[in-house]
């Protein structure tokens, strides 16, 4: 091999390893997650709306994956989006909802929300219930929830919604 062709080879090999070390590989960085406070709606039809704000601080990206309780059958992540027909959709988030590093994520009617589905009697206003988040890379969170009026999470809802 010639002298430049080594030269060439070895620019080449450095370059893929210094652009490889600033994209950095998926999951690197620490993610650092400060929950806010949550509420959730007084049930109606079987269902309760709960809303939170997640901030993650951090440098690592992290995604919630779960969230549970004892008093409800289950909680399921929800987002509302409009359809190019102007209909608000509610789809279902079997993937988890990501939680970038440096950003605040706001779970709110017509967004992204927690959807408590069949809540138990006790899930009654000026009550409390303990909801548990689970994360990808951070540990589980474990919240008492207030429950209060309906109008009370609206007022928190996205412009437009």
């Amino acid at each position: 091999m010639s002298r430049a062709r080594r030269l060439r080879a070895a620019a080449a090999a450095a370059a893929v390893l210094l652009l490889g070390g600033c994209a950095g590989p998926s999951g690197t960085g620490t993610p650092d997650l400060r929950v806010g406070t949550a509420r959730a709606s007084v049930p109606a039809a079987g269902v309760s709306q709960l809303v939170l704000t997640i901030e993650n601080v951090g440098d690592g990206d992290d995604r919630l994956v779960a969230a549970t309780t004892e008093r409800a059958l289950a909680v399921e992540l929800h987002e509302t989006v409009v359809d190019d027909e102007g209909r608000a959709v509610m789809t279902l988030r079997d993937d988890g909802v990501p939680l970038p590093a440096g950003t605040t994520v706001r779970f709110r009617p017509g967004g992204l929300h927690l959807m408590l589905v069949v809540p138990d009697a006790d899930v009654v206003r000026g009550g409390t219930l303990p909801v548990t988040l689970a994360f990808d890379r951070s540990p589980a969170v474990t919240l008492e929830v207030a429950v209060v009026p309906t109008v009370e999470l609206l007022e928190d809802a996205p412009a437009g919604s």
